[in-house]
């Protein structure tokens, strides 16, 4: 598991790669953090006040990175379908399975590697987030003493938390994708379709139905359970039973299915 873990790291560490992921999220996180200090006296998509009041307390300084919850969840699922499918179609795996005929292990070493790699881009997401807040602060009125307090340091860190697990439920949609469709174009496609128009079409004609799906249910995790009226506990719960639903169905259709490629 370890070897596979190691060699998965090699490709996600190719420069061209990893700077193009970093600059996405930094991208995500700065639009996010600009956008929320703006909306300073207005209000927000789902047409909650956004109140300098708001953003002084301890938790204000992520709630850029909270605001594009949205898509770092997809650059997850993306960079996730993307490695796992890409195998598939460069013809990688069969060699993989030659030096590792363990195919549970195999792939166990797989998704703890990209697991630790998209836990890597939500730190630096979130990271931007935070450093920027600081100078963004005085412009709109807003003060960052309590930031720097106990409390905002721990608020950081379960921001880090809560951002880390919605995103990590965004990769299981793309661990399930990639492993069923095997082709990365159409599983970037298929599991970016269900994860926005699908589950907000049906989430805005029927509004109890984000008390359960799945990538609603991530959102709720992301942004600490102030995404809708869900409590945290009962989120946390329902979305990390999908995620593990979605990789155990995946870890059977890796062990059972032919590789021809």
């Amino acid at each position: 598991m370890r070897n596979a873990m190691r060699a998965e790291w090699v490709p996600l560490l190719r420069p061209r790669f990893l700077l193009g992921t970093l600059a996405a999220v930094t991208a995500c996180a700065m639009l996010g953090t600009v956008l929320t200090f703006l909306s300073v006296g207005h209000t927000d998509f789902d047409g909650n006040p956004v109140t300098a009041a708001w953003l002084s307390e301890p938790e204000g300084m992520t709630q850029g990175a909270q605001t594009v919850s949205i898509l770092l969840g997809v650059v997850a699922l993306s960079v996730v379908a993307a490695a796992l499918a890409g195998d598939h179609a460069h013809g990688m795996l069969r060699n993989q399975l030659v030096a590792q005929p363990h195919r549970a292990r195999l792939l166990a070493g797989k998704l703890l590697a990209l697991a630790s790699f998209v836990v890597l881009v939500v730190a630096a997401a979130t990271v931007v987030a935070a450093a920027l807040a600081f100078p963004l602060a005085p412009v709109r009125g807003v003060s960052s003493a309590a930031w720097l307090s106990g409390a905002g340091v721990a608020a950081l860190g379960t921001s880090f938390v809560n951002l880390c697990i919605g995103s990590l439920g965004y990769a299981a949609v793309g661990v399930l994708a990639a492993i069923v469709l095997r082709g990365p174009a159409s599983a970037i496609a298929v599991a970016i379709a269900y994860a926005l128009p699908v589950e907000m079409l049906v989430s805005r004609i029927y509004p109890p139905a984000r008390a359960w799906l799945p990538i609603q249910l991530m959102q709720e995790i992301a942004t600490g359970g102030t995404a809708f009226a869900v409590p945290y506990a009962e989120a946390l719960l329902r979305g990390c039973l999908y995620a593990a639903a979605m990789v155990a169905v995946a870890i059977v259709f890796f062990r059972r299915r032919d590789m021809t490629s």
